[in-house]
């Protein structure tokens, strides 16, 4: 068996949780394809009717951080699969299509708080582990290859 991602739950809140979760990834490597995303802005602790991901569908590591870092949002849902610069962008969900494929990561976060990341680096994966536990997020969990066999 091998750990091939993590899972864990976040608090159900506004802040800027997504930045704290890509803190412990080396973002910038990266080119991030942003897929089924509803992140709404808040500004003076208002919501506002505004996306942190507008129209950008593919966007540098750099910018995915530093947006996620400098705003303040409410995550319903959202998707982001990272390539390294010179892959081939294509959303897959499945994890054999995921093995298969140019992408390096998928990060979900579904019902507010539920984080599932995917990972093809074996120490990416226990860094995040690591990172979740000490960050005092809960339910912190490996993620098993044998969980995808058939």
């Amino acid at each position: 068996m091998k750990n091939v991602g993590v899972r864990f739950e976040i608090p159900n809140e506004y802040g800027n949780y997504l930045s704290n979760i890509l803190e412990s990834l080396p973002v910038k490597c990266y080119q991030w394809l942003v897929d089924d995303d509803e992140i709404y802005l808040l500004k003076n602790n208002q919501f506002t009717n505004e996306f942190l991901f507008n129209d950008d569908r593919i966007i540098s590591g750099e910018k995915l951080y530093e947006s996620s870092k400098n705003n303040t949002y409410y995550m319903i849902f959202v998707t982001l699969r990272a390539f390294f610069k010179d892959g081939t962008i294509k959303a897959v969900s499945k994890y054999k299509d995921f093995l298969e494929s140019d992408c390096q990561i998928i990060l979900s976060v579904y019902d507010c708080s539920y984080v599932v990341f995917w990972c093809k680096d074996s120490e990416l994966v226990s860094n995040m582990y690591e990172y979740a536990l000490s960050k005092g997020y809960e339910y912190v969990e490996y993620i098993e290859d044998i969980e995808f066999a058939t």
